[in-house]
């Protein structure tokens, strides 16, 4: 990754850490997935013209290879998503700025989390997508998305952050295809929006704690 791309990353990552993460529970699937890849993709053409390129898919070769290191599968819509993109590189997709990981990037904080998780941690979590080193973990069990620090430990939330990735992904793209603003609501009654002109950041998708 170019300098200018990790610097570009870590000033956008570091600035929305703190923020909250919405919850849904949309229908999962392949189907699903690709179509809210779709309006995503969209909206980045559209009102994100700097952005980086969102990386290609990944191959099904990678995936077996990515199982065999795991020792699990993927959830369904996680497989699909990657198959559409391989990670999000420095697009911030999931609000408050969540990158989704690359097949090598899920194998290395894999490692990472079964180096440092507690004991009673389950093996069956993997992480899929990042803001700096709070980890957005997938329950390969249940499709559920939690969340994961490396300097806390794992923080477990009343229940998922997420449904699943497909949720998630459903409902940014719900939100970036209605009219402007675009606003996603929390679980707590938080807000963020998306923008495309932000000051530090022109051109490029920001979520920003929304206020009146």
């Amino acid at each position: 990754m170019k300098q200018g791309a990790v610097s570009l990353l870590l000033a956008k990552q570091e600035r929305h850490r703190t923020l909250l993460f919405s919850r849904s529970s949309q229908e999962d699937g392949p189907v699903a997935i690709e179509e809210s890849w779709e309006k995503i993709e969209n909206w980045i053409a559209t009102y994100a013209p700097e952005e980086i390129p969102l990386p290609g898919p990944c191959t099904r070769a990678d995936l077996e290879r990515l199982h065999s290191r795991l020792g699990t599968r993927l959830p369904e819509d996680v497989e699909q998503s990657l198959l559409r993109h391989n990670g999000s590189d420095v697009t911030g997709v999931l609000p408050p700025s969540y990158c989704l990981h690359s097949v090598e990037d899920i194998a290395r904080q894999y490692a990472n989390w079964m180096k440092y998780k507690e004991p009673e941690d389950s093996p069956l979590l993997v992480p899929i997508a990042s803001i700096g080193v709070l980890q957005l973990m997938v329950d390969t069990r249940t499709g559920h998305l939690e969340n994961w620090d490396l300097e806390q430990g794992y923080i477990p939330e009343e229940g998922p952050i997420w449904e699943s990735l497909s949720a998630a992904l459903q409902s940014v793209a719900d939100v970036l295809s209605s009219s402007r603003p675009w606003i996603a609501r929390g679980p707590y009654g938080q807000e963020w929006v998306a923008i495309e002109v932000d000051t530090d950041f022109p051109g490029t998708l920001v979520w920003t704690e929304h206020s009146e």
